[in-house]
């Protein structure tokens, strides 16, 4: 905060897990600062008591509800199929995790912490190195990242990011479903079967709130600017505009020599970390969480044929393989019968060797 100059958090949003140290933290420190808390650690722990898919599809819709009329409805048929589990997710704070109760004007809708997880995916291999060797390689990293990123966005032949603009281009073919009827100076009601909404073009706002919550129109308000000819991308906030992308990789991180060349201080060399050897063979995966699993995809375990039921692919009777089917030996035989009787002229020639 104070490299930032932030002050007490005015105007500053801040996004983590759960933890009571941070939540604490950030009380004191940044008392004006919003505080959100990342709804994928949330749903992982509130997973764990309550079982179910049910549970998990109405916690995302009530983490994604943009008013607080939505979120009530969703709430309260949690609340219908468990109390318990209504009463965990109320003790969490829901004002910190649903979108019907995020300050507006911030241009960020975000409920999860996943700039932090990828940063932490992108540094997996350096993080097993020594602490030198590690913090070079993530320099290196960052310096290379902010170079490609710059040199992107300058290559940009638009005014808004691209992936604002497929946002929109997207928006604006959904839309069509929606009627809209004037009602003052650009003033409308968009409306489609049971559902209407009030848009505002002039103050930027719409009934819903996700065009003031993340700062692009939304289906609503693109339906409202379409029925005037006009394009939404005028609309967008300057937050997504290709001046303010340049401005976040403005400064760049100078190159450094070798360690050969550095210069000697006064202060003692860093050791080594006290070893200590677990057993087993050491993990150097990160350990994902049960929700970040299923999302991957479903996992392939090995399957023992213990307590199977053993089938014959050619008779289809169970008890036996193809190998030892009786019809493929009986096959055999009728097919070289003067094998079988020289084999049994032989057996007995060998018999009366043997006497």
């Amino acid at each position: 905060m104070d490299d930032i100059d932030g002050g007490l958090g005015a105007g500053i949003t801040l996004l983590s897990d759960g933890h009571k140290g941070l939540l604490e933290a950030v009380k004191e420190r940044c008392p004006e600062a919003e505080h959100r808390q990342c709804a994928r650690h949330i749903v992982a722990n509130f997973a764990k008591r309550f079982t179910g898919q049910h549970f998990r599809k109405l916690f995302w819709r009530a983490v994604r509800a943009s008013t607080e009329q939505k979120f009530k409805h969703v709430m309260e048929k949690i609340k219908s199929l468990d109390t318990q589990a209504y009463e965990y997710l109320i003790d969490r704070d829901p004002t910190t995790w649903s979108k019907a109760f995020f300050k507006e004007g911030r241009d960020c809708d975000a409920v999860e912490n996943g700039v932090s997880e990828s940063f932490n995916s992108a540094i997996r291999h350096a993080r097993r190195k020594p602490i030198i060797t590690m913090l070079e390689e993530i320099r290196i990293f960052v310096m290379e990242r902010i170079y490609s990123q710059r040199v992107e966005g300058i290559e940009w032949d638009l005014n808004i990011c691209p992936s604002i603009r497929k946002r929109i281009q997207d928006l604006k073919v959904k839309q069509r479903l929606w009627g809209v009827t004037p009602c003052g100076y650009q003033k409308y009601e968009v409306r489609f079967n049971d559902a209407a909404y009030g848009v505002d073009l002039i103050a930027k706002t719409c009934a819903c709130r996700i065009w003031q919550l993340t700062g692009i129109p939304c289906l609503h308000g693109v339906a409202a600017i379409s029925s005037l000819n006009q394009d939404a991308e005028t609309y967008v906030s300057q937050s997504y505009s290709k001046e303010a992308f340049l401005k976040c990789y403005n400064y760049s991180i100078n190159p450094l020599n070798g360690s050969d060349m550095w210069e000697e201080v006064p202060y003692r060399k860093p050791l080594p970390p006290k070893r200590r050897r677990l057993p087993g063979r050491p993990s150097v995966k990160r350990k994902r969480d049960a929700v970040e699993r299923e999302l991957s995809g479903p996992v392939r375990h090995s399957v023992t044929r213990r307590g199977s039921l053993i089938k014959c692919s050619i008779c289809k009777e169970p008890g036996h393989n193809k190998i030892k089917c009786p019809s493929k030996q009986q096959t055999n035989t009728s097919v070289h019968p003067g094998v079988v009787e020289q084999d049994q002229v032989n057996h007995q020639v060998h018999q009366g060797v043997v006497e």
